[in-house]
């Protein structure tokens, strides 16, 4: 099969989601992008997420193991980091996700924590970076209220989020 850019239709393709830059080491706020349950090379079925800083400060991919067919431990795992997502991004029923379906994981906000991972790629071993843990957004910014607009970086305008100065006066 032969190919020619000038054949090349993006009819039917869709954009990228997120783009840029890689979120570096460090705690972000993100807001879920996207998520799409898929199967595993093991047969089995995880969780991608697409998750951007809310700040702008760039974007990482997530995988949560929903089923391990040959490891219940794996599975566990997978499944408290799944629990862990939805109790801090403040999802309306956490214990039952199955019922509301993965839609209802898009657009939550939820702090991570970023960390460096050293990975082979083509032979080659390269720096990259990847979601240690997933956090109450609050651990992150103590001002950040959920759902709202976000917080200005370290308190800048003197208020708590919400619009609202709460600086004492200095008189």
């Amino acid at each position: 099969m032969s190919f020619s850019f000038r054949d090349l239709n993006l009819k039917d393709v869709d954009v990228a989601v997120g783009g840029g830059r890689a979120l570096q080491p460090g705690r972000y706020i993100v807001e879920i992008q996207d998520a799409e349950v898929k199967p595993t090379r093991a047969g089995g079925k995880m969780l991608e997420l697409q998750l951007r800083d809310i700040r702008g400060a760039g974007s990482i991919r997530s995988w949560i193991n929903l089923h391990v067919p040959s490891s219940e431990r794996a599975t566990s795992i997978g499944r408290s980091q799944l629990k862990g997502l939805l109790v801090s991004g403040g999802h309306k029923d956490p214990d039952n996700i199955g019922k509301h379906g993965v839609e209802s994981i898009k657009k939550l906000r939820v702090g991570v924590d970023i960390t460096s991972q050293t990975y082979t790629k083509d032979g080659l071993e390269r720096e990259g970076s990847k979601v240690a843990a997933f956090l109450d957004p609050r651990l992150v910014d103590p001002s950040f209220k959920n759902g709202g607009t976000p917080p200005p970086p370290n308190g800048a305008n003197g208020s708590d989020g919400d619009g609202e100065l709460d600086d004492p006066i200095p008189f």
